[in-house]
């Protein structure tokens, strides 16, 4: 067409219409909102572990963003932010396996993991204990031992706070694995004079006492990788500050999405009555 010939002739030569000889190809400019990547970048920075659905959602509940869940997926996968998932195959044959809790104080989970806190001190060891139905940490205890002596603070804190009033009348069972802390004769009569039924996993089958250990995961993505502690005590204030922040200010998918302590007061808010008995009041 530039050295004089029909267009006719060169569409049928190249074998295309004619108005594709005319056409202009037009820069598109992305429609996407970019005004929230940097607050995104700065959302994922403060919460490294946390996926896309948690990223989102604390923009939301921290400053009060509404931001769709698949903008904050696509600027994460731009800007390489995205979590790697550890995907492994589980196998669960045995029922025993299965945890069932359906409501408070009904059925806890506890174990006993190592945090490194500074060359000065060493190793510390971390004895959790959580509610399988509202996914809180009931107690804790941090020290440089692993005695038996620690793992039943541990318990006893919890009692303390979440049963007052006692523990008996709960009709409390606590799973543990088969650690010597968790099976000693000292442990065992503490839990009977408490009134709580003792539950030990099977052997080899870490997935019997799985809430506990998810949270132990969580805690050292989330907060001990991250830090190079000092010492035993900055360990404890640290540690401390992220289980509060768990307890309060983290959602979970299995509890719809609301922090342990919101699933806690749910069950605390009073039952609509029935027919029934609305109509003998």
């Amino acid at each position: 067409m530039a050295q004089g010939q029909e267009v006719k002739l060169v569409a049928e030569t190249v074998g295309i219409s004619r108005s594709s000889l005319y056409y202009k190809r037009k820069a598109h400019g992305s429609r996407a909102d970019r005004r929230l990547d940097g607050i995104i970048v700065e959302a994922c920075g403060a919460k490294p572990a946390y996926g896309y659905r948690r990223v989102a959602w604390w923009m939301h509940r921290k400053q009060g963003l509404q931001v769709n869940g698949k903008r904050v997926l696509r600027v994460m996968r731009e800007r390489g932010l995205l979590v790697t998932p550890r995907r492994t195959r589980a196998r669960r044959k045995k029922e025993w396996s299965r945890i069932v809790a359906e409501l408070p104080n009904q059925l806890w989970q506890t174990d006993m993991t190592k945090v490194w806190a500074g060359t000065s001190v060493g190793w510390a060891y971390l004895v959790s204990v959580i509610d399988c139905c509202t996914r809180d940490i009931v107690g804790w205890d941090l020290s440089l031992r692993c005695r038996t002596q620690e793992a039943i603070a541990a318990v006893e804190r919890a009692v303390l706070e979440q049963m007052s009033d006692g523990s008996r009348h709960y009709e409390l069972t606590l799973n543990t694995d088969n650690g010597t802390q968790f099976t000693s004769t000292r442990f065992l009569d503490t839990l009977s004079r408490l009134g709580i039924t003792h539950r030990r996993t099977a052997f080899n089958r870490p997935e019997g006492n799985g809430m506990i250990e998810r949270f132990h995961r969580s805690l050292k993505e989330e907060e001990i990788w991250l830090n190079e502690y000092r010492g035993l005590e900055e360990a404890k204030q640290s540690i401390g500050r992220w289980i509060e922040e768990y307890n309060h200010d983290r959602p979970h998918r299995a509890l719809g999405n609301r922090t342990p302590r919101e699933a806690r007061a749910g069950f605390a808010q009073p039952q609509p009555l029935t027919k029934t008995e609305a109509l003998c009041v």
